[in-house]
């Protein structure tokens, strides 16, 4: 979706959308190396970073300033980072050995589905209003927040 508003709203030539996507490319790996090394040292909490993430890249991203929706894109890149390494090692961290393989299927059984239902609503939003979208997107990152939050302090009471 932000490849065609970059393109449509004549933000950025089509030729430039593969550099500006390597450079968000650049921003996954950074993020991905930092909050792997935060998360080896101060645990799940790290992870609040992602929703965070995730609600300020439409809000950037989707702007009619080229600035904005190349921050817009590189904390995409950012949030992907996050996801795609610091986020799986929760994984290891909840499932017992034994069953790691399984529960790895799951979850990127489950991230597949979350990111079509996803990209179907973005698309979708984003026909209707990029406001609705933003605002759509940010209040689904806070439900995020508080289920990360809920389940932080579920887990962390003690069992009797």
């Amino acid at each position: 979706m932000l490849s065609y508003h970059l393109v449509v709203r004549h933000l950025m030539p089509t030729a430039m959308v593969p550099v500006l996507y390597a450079a968000a490319m650049a921003a996954d790996a950074v993020a991905a190396l930092a909050t792997g090394w935060l998360y080896d040292r101060l645990g799940a909490q790290v992870l609040v970073v992602l929703p965070l993430l995730s609600a300020a890249v439409p809000a950037l991203a989707f702007t009619d300033t080229v600035g904005a929706a190349v921050a817009g894109a590189l904390v995409w890149g950012a949030a992907v980072g996050v996801q795609e390494s610091t986020l799986r090692a929760t994984v290891a961290d909840l499932v017992p050995v034994g069953r790691r393989a399984t529960a790895y299927g799951v979850f990127a059984g489950i991230m597949g589905a979350a990111a079509l239902a996803g990209g179907a609503l973005v698309g979708v939003l984003y026909d209707i209003s990029v406001p609705l979208l933003i605002v759509v997107v940010a209040g689904i990152q806070v439900a995020a927040l508080v289920l990360l939050w809920f389940t932080r302090a579920v887990r962390s009471t003690p069992a009797h």
